[in-house]
């Protein structure tokens, strides 16, 4: 992927655009904000596009954002534009709205779209042509000293969901003077500070069909097509029901789904919020394997729904998201694998398909040692679920999947983390998890394959041999990845495909030029043979030469990179058939 530098940018935003006065009078008749606040008010355009203006309390010209993310360049320079010359927005040192002279509010137009690729919170996505669902994180400020009021006006014939209540009124939530002193000390740093502001949920403004449901609203687009709406819906309906059964308890208050398909969508994601409100993106093409996508619709909404209770109900650590995620994906399988929709083989091939996705990106790494969060050499999804697999093997479990006596959620009152999660597996304070999880000294491919041995099979990767699918698309990949980063200063930007390297030629480039086509390195297809080619790019480098590669035009000849890289995995991981069956999962 391409690297960007924005290190140094400093844009003002200070264009002019036409502005929408019908909807503009809409958002400023609902009504002024009392003295000493700052009132934030969002609405929805007859165009789709989200309005929001901020009008500051008297004396106060400058008006910083809260969110410092690297994402709010994207969506302040590029996604939000000013309706009127009342503003300009500085995005360095950090996004910061400053007023003009005699102006008493400042409003922009947001043009909604699908940002994010990937599982993380949308600024503004449209849910058909009239209306947007909207993360406040990208939109909150607050002032020292002074209460925050939000407000959101649906318009005529239209509706605002926040916190899950549906609404065809204007909806205020005012966020008081402690809080907003709260928040400012936090910087967002944790979870606490965004909540505090309500910097932390989704919510939709405008027309879209509404379907009501027992407990809350589905809210869909009218692109995703029947079947896979329907499995949305019977999904809802069942999973929450099994779920309030299984844990003995429902999270409070009611809850919205908004479900919409874009193009620019791969496949699908989600994310829930505060509040009880989810949003579930598809792409919008008609399956062709329509069995096959409504499975994983349900896995899908399954996961999301099952973050209601571990995120919602019980409290767990949202710094080590693999025990949120994990759960979620394991109890997402758990759940199917109960109804009939997902058999032994294809269960099996899931875990399968986590461990070797974990040790891929873990390797012999320590886990105590791992930074927090997303995005940080990890795989939350992934590594969660093989933990809860560990977890639950020393488990003894009832003849249902779905046994929540078995959940180290049930009845939990603290909060959970990698502690409790060893405390929990090991049935007391020391035992093979608490070595796995909390030994700084103790990497996680060793201890997997010395202390689980009897749950997990390891098969050495050969020259030759055929690879699963999954596998082989990572060896693939993870081969060209240190090769275009040693030549092009470490921008790296390149398509897989079926039998070559696509590069995408960057201008640090010094051999990889004129975008060409890679089809073997070192002499072997990696497309063909992924060990193989592995194994000659390091015989290569060991003995000194150059790596060949072999394109559509001429030759090129790339220097080792140092260090010489090596597969990222030198053994396929498979859960034992005998030990899913030991836990009742399996045929």
């Amino acid at each position: 992927m391409k690297k960007v530098d924005l290190s140094g940018w400093r844009r003002v935003v200070a264009r002019a655009i036409p502005a929408a006065p019908v909807a503009l009078l809409a958002l400023a008749g609902a009504g002024p904000a009392s003295a000493g606040e700052l009132l934030i008010e969002q609405g929805v355009a007859a165009d789709g596009t989200l309005l929001v203006r901020y009008t500051p309390p008297d004396g106060v010209r400058e008006l910083p954002l809260f969110n410092r993310s690297s994402a709010m360049a994207t969506v302040w320079g590029e996604m939000v534009a000013p309706v009127d010359r009342c503003a300009t927005v500085a995005l360095k040192p950090r996004p910061t709205i400053t007023l003009a002279e005699g102006c008493a509010s400042v409003a922009f137009r947001v043009t909604p779209r699908v940002l994010s690729r990937s599982a993380t919170y949308e600024p503004a996505f449209p849910v058909g042509p009239t209306a947007v669902m909207g993360y406040t994180g990208y939109y909150a400020a607050a002032v020292p000293g002074h209460a925050l009021r939000w407000r959101w006006t649906p318009g005529e014939g239209a509706h605002a969901v926040v916190a899950g209540r549906i609404s065809s009124q204007s909806v205020d939530r005012v966020i008081g003077v402690d809080e907003v002193a709260l928040a400012l000390k936090d910087e967002g740093g944790t979870a606490a500070g965004w909540s505090a502001l309500a910097a932390n949920e989704y919510v939709f403004v405008g027309k879209a069909d509404v379907t009501a449901m027992p407990g809350g609203v589905l809210i869909h687009d009218g692109a995703l097509d029947a079947p896979r709406l329907g499995a949305v819906r019977s999904t809802l309906e069942g999973v929450t029901q099994r779920l309030a059964r299984a844990y003995g308890v429902v999270p409070a208050g009611p809850w919205a789904v908004v479900a919409a398909a874009s193009p620019a969508v791969p496949n699908f994601h989600g994310d829930v919020t505060a509040g009880r409100m989810m949003s579930l993106r598809f792409n919008d093409a008609t399956p062709k394997d329509v069995e096959g996508a409504l499975r994983q619709t349900r896995l899908f909404v399954s996961h999301e729904l099952t973050h209601w209770w571990d995120t919602g109900i019980y409290r767990t650590d949202q710094d080590r998201p693999w025990i949120h995620e994990g759960h979620a994906d394991w109890m997402a399988g758990l759940l199917m694998r109960e109804s009939g929709q997902l058999d032994a083989e294809r269960w099996r091939e899931r875990l399968d398909i986590a461990l070797n996705n974990c040790q891929i990106v873990r390797g012999d790494k320590p886990s105590a040692t791992l930074p927090t969060g997303f995005g940080r050499g990890d795989d939350p999804y992934a590594c969660g679920q093989v933990l809860m697999l560990l977890a639950q093997s020393a488990r003894p479990r009832a003849g249902s999947p779905v046994d929540a006596a078995a959940s180290l959620l049930r009845d939990s009152t603290a909060p959970i983390d990698a502690e409790a999660v060893a405390r929990w597996a090991d049935g007391g304070p020391a035992g093979a998890m608490h070595t796995l999880l909390l030994d700084p000294r103790q990497g996680f491919r060793g201890a997997l394959l010395r202390d689980w041995s009897d749950l997990i099979d390891a098969t050495p990767l050969k020259p030759g041999e055929p690879l699963p699918a999954y596998a082989q698309g990572r060896l693939v990949s993870a081969l060209m990845r240190p090769l275009m980063a040693a030549d092009c200063d470490d921008a790296i930007s390149f398509w897989t495909q079926a039998d070559h390297f696509r590069i995408d030629s960057q201008p640090a480039c010094r051999v990889l030029r004129g975008n060409p086509n890679v089809r073997r390195v070192a002499g072997v297809s990696p497309f063909d043979d992924p060990v193989g080619a592995w194994q000659a790019l390091r015989a290569a480098c060991a003995a000194g030469r150059p790596i060949e590669l072999t394109t559509d035009g001429e030759p090129m000849s790339l220097a080792c990179p140092a260090p010489v890289p090596d597969m990222p995995i030198h053994e396929i991981l498979r859960v034992r058939p005998q030990a899913l069956a030991r836990l009742g999962l399996g045929p």
